[in-house]
């Protein structure tokens, strides 16, 4: 009989916010129920469903024990700095008389929407040539969100230049100037719901990350469907690393900028095709065939998020061997012009294969044409096999064609040929959390981070 009750309140959940018990986990359901249970005095199992089913001050409460409002300031890092790239070429150039649209949702206790407004200002917008509407189930949250108020908790990353800017230090707390303040506007709501912000007009960017990954394929189809709605044409949307879009009417193509994890909506004549290829998004690997550049991350640290003294959420090590292209703003086509067959054999046939054919390999790669580079770096690795740059490059090929196990043993490989590698250290971290190892994920980035000491 307690099986079946669980059940019911998991598929009240199911059908209220989207949350499935697979994933977040029918124990940590059965935690929660309990706790609330015992704050209502509720007798049994049975009575507590009945309340729910009633009381949407019950429900709510409920939620806010099981939502995950773990969230900090800049986090990632890389999102933020490509949206400050696409305000600079593309919508200030040609769009500074028109007001930016933000929306962010779910936005927790804001410093996800606070960071967006601070990268926008850095970027030379004032207040009055940009909206941000965030949006969050949690009461509790936007309580939070609109105080203003962290604790150190909410600065994790190691270019705190904003914190400087824009808080003033109160004890233990920073308080968030009112400029960045007053450019959020925090509203309830539920994401799943049918009449989620009803009323407002498109947005041109919209974040929505680490939460589909908690929803049940309906719910998440039902999302990124209302999302869409809610996006200009040719908009932005930024989802979390983790996350896989769904098919959609309209194509989603992921820009060329690794780590961002930003898709540009992109609807023509041809109902949704490009270049003659549908781009079917669900199920697909972190960095997916055609679509996303493989192109490596800046690791001269040259983001122009503030002082760039420092790059993403873990910062990286300076690396005088390395000369990697900026990351530009563009999608990736999902045809490029081919590598005459002579120029990849000539670089498959040699031994010693230099810093410019890494780089053809590579751009093999970003024009989905894996098996050329795959055979590339292959043919290279068998009389050559300490190239930690081709080990990673392989690894990176793997992912794109969803084989994360091969793809890992390769970034293994490059760390024990070189144990402080950033990139390869990256990537594991970001498999490991895609996998749901979440502790050797945190171990990895404690790793990452030492490196900086």
């Amino acid at each position: 009989m307690t099986a079946i009750i669980q059940n019911q309140i998991e598929s009240l959940l199911k059908d209220r916010i989207g949350l499935s018990a697979s994933i977040l986990g029918s124990k940590e359901i059965g935690r929660a129920v309990e706790q609330r249970m015992t704050a209502e005095n509720s007798p049994n199992l049975q009575t507590y469903l009945q309340q729910l089913q009633i009381s949407a001050e019950e429900l709510e409460a409920l939620i806010e024990l099981l939502i995950v409002p773990e969230t900090w300031f800049f986090r990632d890092w890389e999102p933020f700095v490509f949206l400050e790239r696409y305000v600079k070429s593309e919508w200030l150039p040609t769009q500074s008389h028109r007001i930016l649209r933000v929306l962010s949702v779910p936005c927790s206790s804001g410093e996800e929407p606070y960071s967006i407004a601070m990268s926008l200002l850095q970027a030379g917008f004032t207040p009055n040539q940009f909206q941000i509407d965030a949006v969050d189930i949690s009461n509790c949250s936007l309580d939070k969100a609109r105080k203003a108020v962290y604790t150190q908790n909410s600065f994790r990353v190691n270019n705190l230049q904003f914190q400087q800017l824009y808080f003033t230090k109160l004890g233990n707390k920073y308080q968030l100037c009112d400029l960045v303040k007053n450019a959020v506007n925090f509203m309830h709501g539920n994401l799943v719901d049918p009449n989620f912000i009803t009323g407002k007009n498109p947005y041109n960017v919209i974040w929505c990350r680490n939460v589909l990954i908690y929803f049940d394929d309906a719910a998440r189809e039902k999302s990124i469907r209302t999302l869409n709605g809610l996006l200009k044409n040719q908009g932005l949307l930024f989802l979390g690393h983790a996350e896989k879009m769904q098919m959609l009417e309209s194509t989603f193509v992921s820009v060329q900028h690794p780590f961002a994890f930003a898709y540009r909506k992109q609807e023509n004549d041809s109902g949704g095709l490009i270049n003659g290829e549908k781009l079917l998004m669900r199920h697909q690997p972190l960095i997916s065939t055609g679509e996303v550049s493989l192109s490596r991350l800046d690791r001269q640290n040259k983001s122009p998020l503030f002082s760039r003294k420092d790059s993403p959420t873990i910062a990286r090590p300076n690396n005088p061997t390395a000369n990697r292209e900026t990351t530009q703003l563009k999608t990736m086509p999902v045809s490029v012009p081919a590598t005459s067959a002579s120029k990849i054999a000539n670089a498959q046939n040699s031994s010693q294969l230099p810093a410019s054919q890494l780089e053809t390999a590579r751009k093999l790669a970003d024009g989905g044409q894996l098996s050329a580079a795959t055979t590339m770096c292959e043919n290279y690795l068998k009389q050559n096999s300490t190239s930690v740059e081709y080990y990673i490059l392989m690894g990176e090929i793997y992912q794109a064609k969803g084989l994360d196990v091969q793809a890992e043993q390769c970034f293994q490989k490059a760390i024990y040929l070189e144990p402080n590698n950033y990139d390869a250290l990256l990537h594991l971290t970001l498999l490991a959390e895609h996998r749901g190892d979440t502790a050797r994920a945190a171990v990895l980035r404690q790793r990452i981070q030492r490196l900086q000491k």
